[in-house]
């Protein structure tokens, strides 16, 4: 007895990574080979996905479909019950990537020819689980809680799932050559840090270096008070797509927590101006969700009061048309308490880090 475990991809892998991570090790019956329904525009998703699954048995061909045509999707489908390898009796879908029409009629094919003695399931990741983002099934329950536990935290990793990179490396520009380093963990608070973060609880004059500086020693903090093992944290994040040339543009990302999977990108700025501060806004919530995925969230930290990052954050939001609050502006209001509102940002009702 064993199972065929079968994923839709899409633009976005890391989703398609998390479960099945998870799900190799919960299924019933064992999972026995891993097969991948794609399209001619996710090729590049699939290939990473089959590289950064480590230790995976994938079937020897995987699918490759139409993103929108229902007939196309269910002809193409067919191959899998076609060719079932001796030993599968259970057939399990998880189709949180790819289009809706893949995932509809991917499980409504295999529903209607489904062979004597063959079983069907089907599982989904919910981003907004109670208790953070969980894998439920067909029948409404739980297969994983909190899919971010027990995922070890690994920039490179989820980079590299994206289609991005990590530094260290080098960038060229026309009058010379820039390194741009390794991240740097945060795993504790040194004394740099911790001077930075009372230089902005008093409300001192900042540059922008000792900001950045004092968000990492907050973040470091609530972090701390948080206690769940499987955190990281990380300051001055260089990034670039993986077939970049020296010469192409890359990101940096201020300040990076992670938890499993899952990423908080801080920008800091000294700025009180609105424009200055949208435009930061509308440039982190994009580079977070490039580096990780749809889940990401992001916080600008600035010197703006606290009417200025409330509207601020609105337009933001109204402009992106977002659902939930995947983007925060923070004003100067935010500096004295810092590290407590890192933390009940944490252990709020989007992210559940507790």
């Amino acid at each position: 007895m064993g199972t065929q475990l079968i994923f839709t991809v899409g633009t976005n892998p890391l989703p398609v990574w998390v479960a099945w991570f998870h799900l190799k090790d919960v299924l019933q019956p064992p999972v026995h080979e891993i097969r991948l329904v794609h399209t001619a525009d996710t090729v590049q998703e699939r290939d990473r996905l089959i590289d950064k699954c480590e230790g995976a048995n994938f079937h020897e061909t995987h699918i490759q479909t139409s993103p929108g045509n229902p007939g196309t999707v269910r002809n193409d489908i067919r191959v899998i019950l076609d060719n079932l390898n001796p030993g599968i009796d259970n057939l399990h879908v998880h189709y949180t990537g790819g289009t809706k029409v893949m995932s509809v009629e991917t499980v409504a094919e295999l529903e209607c020819s489904l062979p004597n003695g063959i079983y069907l399931d089907t599982s989904y990741l919910d981003p907004r689980g109670s208790a953070g983002p969980a894998i439920v099934d067909s029948n409404g329950d739980l297969l994983v809680r909190d899919t971010r536990q027990n995922v070890t935290p690994d920039l490179d990793l989820l980079a590299a799932l994206n289609g991005f990179r990590i530094g260290p490396f080098w960038h060229t520009f026309p009058s010379g050559r820039e390194h741009c380093p390794k991240a740097t963990k945060i795993s504790t608070t040194s004394t740099e840090l911790q001077n930075a973060l009372l230089s902005c609880q008093a409300q001192n004059t900042l540059t922008g270096q000792q900001l950045e500086q004092a968000a990492c020693a907050a973040f470091r903090e609530a972090l701390d008070g948080i206690n769940r093992g499987n955190c990281a944290l990380f300051h001055n994040v260089y990034v670039r797509r993986k077939s970049a040339r020296d010469s192409d543009k890359h990101f940096e990302l201020d300040v990076v927590a992670v938890l499993g999977y899952q990423i908080v990108v801080v920008s800091c700025t000294v700025d009180h101006e609105n424009d200055m501060i949208k435009k930061k806004g509308m440039e982190v919530i994009l580079r977070a969700r490039q580096l990780g995925g749809d889940e990401a969230r992001a916080v600008v930290l600035c010197g703006a009061s606290q009417n200025v990052a409330r509207r601020v954050e609105k337009e933001l939001h109204d402009e992106a048309g977002s659902t939930g609050t995947p983007l925060q502006v923070w004003g100067e209001d935010k500096w004295q308490r810092l590290p407590c509102n890192f933390e009940n940002y944490l252990r709020g009702r989007d992210l559940h880090w507790q």
